[in-house]
């Protein structure tokens, strides 16, 4: 079976004590290549513990430089922090997802989804928030499946049992529609994947789908014995239609990764590892994960190998 290899510059960025808005925590990054450059999105803790969006880029997909502050609370949806983003380049624009959080303490009522629009990451130009429910984890596809927008997230994620569902958009502006959102959820077991889960375990989008040789690459976050004190952390994936994308069509057999090194196992939560991002280069898959939600790491693995394992397993 294909093991996700870690990079040997892990971690890839840790915490800046430098800048209080990400000196407690950098974790759960996506990337994206861009005029020869590859950008990463990620959460950051300040010393409050409250989170914001850094930046960062980099010439090569696991060496990141150049951070800033990129997207940070500003209305009440998102008032109460602003985490892990999953980016996709759109329509010539990058959607950059987020969970956003309106209350504090965090209560699953006020955990929902935000957007922000960049066209060069100089600025954001538009904020807009998402679903009406209890949610985290949006990526969107990166093209248009038979016609329509798409995005894959989870539902549920602090009401569990959390189910993972797919939402097709005739038109960008019913991405923020809170019409479109409510009939969603209204018919959420329609639209959700039918995804083995134990009653004791729990799952969560991680990157956004990729576009491979035979369907759509998920990445995806499967924890074990999520409701007792010893979870489990994993990272596996899921092959799913290219025009179907509620179609399963080859998931992993085994995890791809398990917490290992020091700086998954000791930091903010222990023995944690979660995905967030994935780039595809050269036929190499770059997964992008958080490392115990302290630091942002990378593991890569060959993606035919990848394929060749996954694929008509059901």
């Amino acid at each position: 079976m294909v093991k996700l290899l870690r990079s040997p510059k892990n971690p890839l960025l840790i915490p800046d004590k430098n800048h209080d808005w990400e000196s407690s925590a950098v974790f759960n990054a996506s990337v994206v290549e861009y005029n020869n450059k590859y950008f990463m999105v990620y959460r950051a803790f300040d010393s409050n513990g409250r989170s914001s969006i850094g930046l960062a880029s980099g010439e090569t997909p696991d060496t990141f430089s150049n951070r800033s502050q990129f997207i940070k609370p500003e209305f009440p949806w998102e008032n109460s922090g602003c985490e892990d983003p999953r980016i996709t380049k759109l329509d010539g624009q990058f959607f950059i997802s987020y969970t956003a959080i309106s209350t504090w303490p965090p209560t699953a009522e006020g955990i929902k989804v935000g957007l922000a629009i960049t066209s060069d990451f100089s600025k954001i130009d538009e904020k807009h928030p998402l679903t009406t429910f209890n949610s985290k984890a949006l990526g969107f596809f990166p093209e248009k499946i038979n016609g329509k927008y798409a995005a894959i997230l989870a539902a549920n994620t602090d009401k569990p049992p959390a189910k993972i569902g797919v939402a097709l958009f005739d038109k960008k502006e019913d991405i923020w529609s809170e019409e479109y959102w409510n009939n969603w959820y209204a018919h959420l077991e329609e639209n959700s994947l039918n995804i083995n889960v134990n009653d004791r375990d729990h799952i969560e989008v991680g990157a956004s789908p990729i576009k491979v040789n035979g369907g759509w690459l998920l990445i995806y976050s499967y924890i074990e014995n999520y409701f007792s004190d010893a979870k489990g952390w994993t990272i596996q994936a899921l092959l799913l239609d290219h025009k179907d994308p509620l179609k399963i069509i080859g998931k992993s057999q085994e995890p791809l990764l398990y917490p290992n090194e020091d700086y998954e196992i000791y930091g903010n939560v222990y023995n944690l590892i979660f995905p967030s991002g994935a780039l595809l280069s050269n036929d190499v898959l770059y997964v992008y994960y958080g490392g115990a939600d302290t630091v942002i790491c990378a593991a890569c693995c060959n993606i035919n190998d990848l394929l060749r394992d996954i694929s008509g397993n059901i």
